[in-house]
């Protein structure tokens, strides 16, 4: 009875592959389309962005700015949730394979069973008693052959079930990294939305809480330009108080502090000189605003200017061996001045939308700020990461 219900239930469950994974199959590649249409979407959208950064620093530019950006964020969800479709098919696809995996490790396990049964009943017959109970030659020997075949049944599924065990734990290992993809792009697609947000209420600030008019904000642009000068000059001075042979040894080799490798303003970068009148002492990575922000090697807190307010935030760490390293625009901070942290830990997170918390206004978009200083000068950091 038992048995029988179980046959149904492979029945059932085989039907319904046989229906289900080839539309599955459809569905993956309409997603994979329109995921490379969108790709295509947000290159365009991103040239258009940092063709608008490029022009003067005035209240309208600085408007079609967030409106970019939250352009972009758009499309930059949209195809987050394509990715996130595309793993929920995937894993559909494998759980299907686990499901067919062990339908056959059932099926030849019973079989196994059977010729294993046999097998028993024959070996307790010696060779003797099959020869007597043959009724001729020819007999005997079929009956000999059939022994050998339950033989090699047994040796056969043995060996078949070896493989499909194989294949069930590559694909459970499968089932595992796709679950992890899933989540991360759940994480990235709620870190991008809060981004799209922070953009869109800094764009309404600016039409319609504030009522800047273009003079009060280039008043504002001349005041962060003439602080953000400041704090360069104590970085600087900062920068060659660097504790010399302390860490890494004599090696300059960093990670990169974010996933992102999207630069959209390179160091003594010409156009953001000519926009904001002071040298570009970084490069700028793109990212959504939020992005976990990690220490590129061991490093102990040399500085950390944030009070939680809008105004320009940043932490140092320093490295050893003369090098320093700086991160600005930050939205929170995990550290504090002093701590020793090693690399990869968490010290705080990116921001940048002008008017949100530690990003002051100098600032075209959500992006991290990242210096490298070695003996007291500024460098290019993308001479030093790598990772």
């Amino acid at each position: 009875m038992r048995l029988g219900r179980i046959s149904k239930i492979v029945a059932a469950a085989i039907l319904a592959l046989s229906v289900v994974l080839p539309a599955s199959a459809d569905l993956l590649s309409d997603k994979t389309q329109e995921l490379k249409k969108l790709r295509d979407q947000i290159e365009q959208q991103q040239k258009q962005l940092d063709s608008v950064r490029k022009r003067k620093a005035t209240l309208q530019n600085q408007l079609d700015i967030l409106d970019g950006q939250i352009k972009l964020s758009e499309l930059q969800m949209q195809a987050l949730s394509e990715q996130i479709d595309t793993v929920n098919l995937n894993m559909s696809q494998i759980n299907g394979d686990l499901v067919s995996a062990e339908i056959q490790i059932f099926e030849k396990k019973k079989v196994l069973r059977e010729a294993i049964k046999e097998a028993y009943i024959r070996n307790r017959s010696g060779i003797l008693e099959v020869l007597l109970g043959s009724s001729n030659l020819s007999d005997f020997m079929s009956q000999i052959e059939y022994i050998s075949t339950i033989e090699n049944q047994i040796t056969g599924n043995i060996s078949a079930l070896q493989t499909l065990n194989e294949e069930l734990t590559t694909k459970k290992g499968e089932l595992e990294e796709a679950d992890k993809q899933l989540k991360d792009l759940q994480a990235s697609k709620q870190i991008e939305q809060n981004n799209m947000n922070a953009q869109s209420q800094a764009k309404e600030s600016m039409l319609h809480d504030t009522k800047l008019t273009e003079a009060e904000y280039q008043n504002k642009l001349e005041a962060a330009i003439i602080e953000q000068q400041k704090m360069e000059n104590e970085v600087a001075r900062l920068a060659k108080s660097a504790r010399k042979g302390v860490l890494n040894e004599g090696k300059y080799s960093l990670l990169w502090p974010i996933s992102s490798r999207l630069i959209t303003a390179g160091f003594q970068d010409a156009d953001y000189k000519a926009r904001f009148k002071i040298a570009h002492n970084a490069i700028d990575i793109a990212t959504p605003q939020g992005t976990p922000i990690k220490a590129p090697a061991d490093a102990y807190v040399l500085k950390v200017k944030f009070d939680g307010s809008s105004a320009y935030s940043y932490i140092m760490l320093d490295h050893g061996n003369g090098m320093v390293t700086v991160y600005g625009h930050v939205s929170s901070v995990s550290v504090s001045t002093g701590q020793f942290v090693p690399v990869g830990s968490v010290i705080g997170a990116t921001g940048g939308t002008p008017g949100s918390t530690g990003a002051g206004w100098l600032t075209t978009g959500p992006h991290l700020h990242f210096e490298v200083w070695l003996n007291g000068a500024a460098r290019n950091p993308l001479a030093y990461l790598g990772g």
